[in-house]
C-alpha cells in the first residue's frame, strides 16, 4: 500500500507539519527492529523531525504504540520529534496514553477513512483524556457463597466442607479464584485443583497441568467428595499435600519456569514483598464478552493493600520494550476505567496511587528503562530489580528505581 499512502499524505498537505514523506524501507525496518506489519514515513526539509506509523486496519495497540515510539526514537536522535499514528480507530485507552507521551516526543493520532473524502482526521489532543466507565469493562467476579447459591441445599453444605479444606492450607500458598461457572485451587499461578458446576452439584479434581510428565500427572490425579459423616475423602487429602510439597521443593529449588516461580514467592509475600506491598489482594474482575480482552491481562498482575494503600505490580520477565508498551496502556485501562478507584477490601476501603510497579531482571532493566524517557511521568512506572539469587532465596533484596 505504499503508493497508496503517498498518494493519501499528498492529498492532505495542510494536516501534517512536513511534506515530501519518504518511506522507511524493508530492509532498514529490518535493521532497525521495527514491525513489518506498519508503514513508516519520514518527512523531509523541515528543522522539525515528523514521522508517520500507519495501519491500514485496526491494529493491536500495544504494537502500534511501540511501532510508533521506536520510529520517533530512532528519527530523533535527542531532536524534538512529532509522530503521527494513522489507523481506522483508536480505542479511549491508547488516546488517553498517547496524552501521556512526553520527553522529546510528541505525538498526534489521524484517523484514516480510506473511501471518505478527506480520508483523514486528525484527531483534537483535548479528546486523548475522555473517560470509559467501569461497567464497560466487565463484571465482579462471584465470592465463593454467591457461586454456591446454585447449588442444592447437600451439595452447598459439601462445598463448605471442601472450601473449609483449602482455607486451611492458605499459610502454605493456597488460595481460590472463582470464576463463573468454576472454582480454581490455585498454589502461585499453578491450578492444582478444580471446582466445576455440574447442574445442581459440583465436582472436586485434582488439576496436573504443571507435570513434568504423563506419569507424574497420572499420579497426582484424583477426585474428591464429602462423605455421608460430612468428611472430605482422605486420599484426595493426601493427593493435594502431596503437590503442594512437591511444588514447595521445585519452589526451593529455583526449578519451577520464571513466571511460576515468581508468582509463587509474590503471592506468598516472600521476604521484602510484604514489608513494600503489604499482603496480596485478588484482583474482582471478569470479562463479560471477548471484546474485554483487557480484564483476562490484568487479572494476571499482582495487587497487594497495606495500610489502606493498594499496589500494582507488573512482572516483566521478557520482551521489556513489548510489556512495558503493554502495561502502560493498561494503566491507562485502570485509569479512565476507575476499576481501581475507592475499591473495598473486607469492608475497608482502599486507594490506588496510579503508579505501576515494574518487576524485572537485571538483565532487562536497561532495555526497559528506555520507556522512561519516552513518558511525561516515568515515576508513574517505578523500576524493581530482582536481585541475582531471587531463584533460590527469598526475595529479601529489591533494588528500586523511580523515574
Amino acid at each position: 500500500m505504499s503508493s497508496t499512502w503517498n498518494t493519501t499524505w499528498e492529498a492532505h498537505p495542510d494536516l501534517f507539519l512536513a511534506q515530501n514523506w519518504q518511506e522507511c524501507p524493508p530492509e532498514k525496518k529490518k535493521a532497525w527492529h521495527l514491525p513489518n506489519k506498519f508503514a513508516f514515513f519520514q518527512g523531509g526539509e523541515t528543522p522539525l523531525r515528523v514521522g508517520i506509523v500507519a495501519s491500514s486496519s485496526i491494529p493491536r495497540e500495544e504494537e502500534f504504540l511501540l511501532a510508533g515510539m521506536l520510529w520517533g526514537n530512532r528519527l530523533s536522535n535527542g531532536a524534538k520529534t512529532v509522530i503521527y499514528f494513522v489507523a481506522p480507530d483508536f480505542s479511549p485507552f491508547f488516546l488517553h496514553a498517547l496524552g501521556k507521551v512526553g520527553g522529546t516526543l510528541s505525538v498526534r493520532a489521524v484517523y484514516f477513512r480510506e473511501r471518505l473524502n478527506p480520508s483523514l482526521y486528525l484527531i483534537p489532543e483535548n479528546q486523548y483524556g475522555k473517560g470509559v466507565s467501569a461497567e464497560s469493562l466487565g463484571e465482579l467476579r462471584p465470592d465463593f457463597q454467591r457461586w454456591g447459591m446454585g447449588l442444592n441445599p447437600v451439595a452447598r453444605g459439601q462445598l463448605e466442607v471442601v472450601r473449609e479444606f483449602f482455607n486451611s492450607l492458605a499459610g502454605r500458598g493456597v488460595r481460590t479464584y472463582v470464576k463463573s461457572q468454576a472454582v480454581s485451587i490455585l498454589w502461585g499461578n499453578l491450578e492444582i485443583a478444580e471446582i466445576t458446576r455440574r447442574g445442581k452439584k459440583f465436582e472436586l479434581l485434582t488439576k496436573t497441568k504443571w507435570a513434568k510428565s504423563a506419569e507424574e500427572a497420572q499420579a497426582f490425579q484424583k477426585a474428591g467428595w464429602v462423605d455421608a459423616s460430612g468428611k472430605l475423602n482422605p486420599e484426595f487429602c493426601q493427593v493435594v499435600e502431596k503437590i503442594i510439597h512437591y511444588l514447595d521443593e521445585f519452589k526451593e529449588k529455583g526449578e519451577l519456569r520464571l513466571k511460576d516461580l515468581l508468582s509463587a514467592r509474590l503471592y506468598q509475600s516472600e521476604g521484602i514483598i510484604s514489608t513494600l506491598w503489604g499482603r496480596p489482594w485478588e484482583w474482582p474482575w471478569q470479562a463479560t464478552d471477548r471484546n474485554q480482552s483487557w480484564v483476562g491481562v490484568l487479572s494476571q498482575w499482582f495487587y497487594f493493600q497495606g495500610e489502606g494503600q493498594l499496589s500494582v505490580v507488573c512482572p516483566i520477565l521478557e520482551k521489556p520494550l513489548q510489556e512495558g508498551s503493554l502495561s502502560f496502556l493498561l494503566a491507562c485501562v485502570l485509569e479512565r476505567s476507575r476499576l481501581l478507584v475507592g475499591v473495598k477490601s473486607q469492608g475497608e476501603t482502599i486507594e490506588w496511587d496510579g503508579r505501576i510497579h515494574w518487576l524485572t531482571l537485571p538483565s532487562l532493566e536497561e532495555e526497559l528503562r528506555r520507556w522512561h524517557f519516552w513518558l511525561q511521568a516515568p515515576e508513574q512506572f517505578p523500576i524493581w530489580t530482582l536481585p541475582e539469587s531471587w531463584r533460590r532465596e527469598k526475595l529479601e533484596h529489591l533494588s528500586g528505581s523511580f523515574g
